[in-house]
C-alpha cells in the first residue's frame, strides 16, 4: 500500500494514553514491537504526562497497524487510547506553564532511547 493512500493524520508517531503509571519501556517495546520495528519510545514522567507515551515506528504502515489493533486494547487492566501524534494540534493548544505540560520548553517525556530493533 502506498503512503499516498493513507489519511493526512497518519504518521509514524503514536501518542498512547491511559497507561499504567508503573508501565516499563520494556513492556511497551514488547507490546508495540509486535507490529514492526520501533525507533524510539518516550514515557511521560511529569505530573501532566504520566500514563502517556510516544511510540515512534520506522515505518508508517507498522504505526497504522499498531494504532488500528491497540486502540481500545486492554493492557494491564487499562484500555489503551492510541492516537496519531498531530504536532499542529499540540502547537495550537494554549500553552501551560506548569511542570509536565507540553509547552516545548522542557520535555516531560523520558526518552528511553532506541533498543536493538525487534521484528516479532
Amino acid at each position: 500500500m502506498s503512503n499516498r493512500k493513507l489519511g493526512a493524520e497518519i504518521n509514524r508517531i503514536l501518542f498512547v494514553k491511559n497507561l499504567s503509571y508503573n508501565v516499563t519501556s520494556e513492556e511497551l517495546y514488547e507490546l508495540f514491537g509486535k507490529f514492526g520495528s520501533i525507533r524510539q519510545i518516550r514515557l511521560g514522567n511529569g505530573p501532566g504526562t504520566k500514563g502517556t507515551a510516544f511510540v515512534v515506528y520506522d515505518e508508517i504502515q507498522d504505526a497504522k497497524m499498531a494504532c488500528d489493533k491497540l486502540s481500545g486494547y486492554n493492557f494491564q487492566n487499562r484500555y489503551l487510547v492510541v492516537l496519531y501524534h498531530q504536532p499542529e494540534k499540540v502547537m495550537a493548544t494554549p500553552m501551560r506553564s506548569e511542570p509536565g505540560s507540553f509547552d516545548g520548553a522542557q520535555s516531560s517525556h523520558q526518552d528511553v532511547g532506541a533498543t536493538p530493533r525487534r521484528q516479532i
